[in-house]
């Protein structure tokens, strides 16, 4: 990807739901090419400046505006609730597209208002945070979450376009870049050899969210995910060869961990790259070769994560109730290989007790 240049994606999933991701400077300038007669818009208040100029490109089109402070604690069924009794008062019909912006858990609030309101409102993702970017905004499964797990009550419904600018990214706090790089990180390891090999030369260039460096993760990024979506677009592949649960790669000892730690104490990327080290100490255990271990530990090491507090019974009651259990097995991605991944369903505790020691 030249520097500066805007990329496009296409996510197909074989019908009219298909949509485009556009990466790069003025991407957002896509929004004002909606068919939208109705707009309303939804965005984490850490990003005013950029939803305003949003808003004012839409002038009189703009129904309704609303900030919210992100975090996993609007990823509920009363904040949820809020925003339709909001929506019912200015009397918003299916006309209407939701245009939300923010990090991940706003896309994933907003997400699910959409899927979920007069079921279901056209909605655009403006993610504004690497990790929204790499993950969150792309894909179509949108969710809140229950004291019970996260992510538990869900929907997939794709959005109609996404548009990430890399120059949101500038004035992100080092854990937010961090955990951005760590989900990055993680779909390197199940679906992109040269993303890795990127990452591996350019990790402290991608840690100090220098703007070539994360825009090419994000297009790399985008890329794979649209890649396992197009296969896999609902998470039920029956091959043995994955399909798109392979991007919960380190998710189910990460969301484990956010679980216990109670949520927000942990970035959800910073989860993830812990979970990333147990998983990559389960896969050792399974035949990862050792020098292949080491280089691939040698970078998920590199992204700085806090130490968990948290109690080891704790993680291993939550990792038993994760929500892509099967049949009433706890489901972990392992991999043979960077790119190489596979789905395990017999990981006893012992084992995981043992991998757990390597989260640090």
């Amino acid at each position: 990807m030249i520097a500066g240049q805007r990329r496009r994606v296409r996510v197909e999933l074989g019908d009219e739901r298909s949509y485009d991701v556009v990466i790069g400077a003025g991407a957002l300038d896509e929004l004002t090419a909606l068919d939208a007669r109705t707009v309303v818009v939804l965005y984490d208040v850490a990003v005013e400046a950029l939803a305003q100029r949003v808003i004012a490109a839409f002038g009189s089109r703009v129904a309704l505006a609303r900030g919210l402070a992100a975090g996993e604690e609007v990823k509920t069924l009363a904040v949820a609730g809020e925003l339709y009794d909001w929506l019912a008062a200015a009397h918003i019909d299916r006309d209407a597209v939701l245009i939300v912006i923010g990090g991940g858990t706003v896309t994933d609030l907003g997400g699910f208002v959409a899927a979920t309101y007069l079921r279901g409102l056209v909605w655009c993702a403006v993610p504004t945070t690497l990790l929204a970017a790499v993950d969150a905004a792309v894909g179509g499964k949108t969710a809140i979450n229950l004291a019970a797990g996260k992510n538990l009550v869900g929907a997939f419904h794709h959005p109609a376009l996404v548009a990430i600018d890399p120059a949101a990214f500038a004035t992100l706090d080092p854990r937010d870049v961090a955990a951005g790089v760590g989900e990055a990180l993680k779909t390197a390891l199940v679906a992109d050899p040269e993303l890795f090999a990127f990452l591996e030369r350019e990790m402290p260039r991608a840690l100090a969210a220098d703007p070539e460096v994360l825009a090419v993760t994000v297009a790399h990024c985008v890329a794979a995910k649209a890649r396992v979506v197009a296969g896999d677009e609902r998470e039920r592949d029956e091959s043995g060869a994955g399909g798109r649960a392979i991007l919960n790669f380190g998710h189910t000892v990460g969301h484990a961990l956010e679980q216990t730690c109670g949520y927000g104490a942990l970035r959800h990327g910073e989860a993830i790259v812990l979970g990333m080290r147990a998983a990559l100490a389960l896969s050792r255990a399974r035949g990862l070769p050792a020098a292949q271990a080491e280089r691939i530990a040698a970078l998920v090491d590199a992204i700085p994560t806090p130490h968990p507090d948290a109690p080891l019974e704790g993680i291993i009651a939550a990792t038993a109730s994760d929500k892509k259990r099967k049949a009433g097995k706890v489901r972990f991605i392992l991999i043979r290989d960077v790119a190489q991944p596979y789905i395990v369903d017999d990981v006893d505790e012992a084992a995981l007790r043992t991998a757990l020691t390597a989260i640090g």
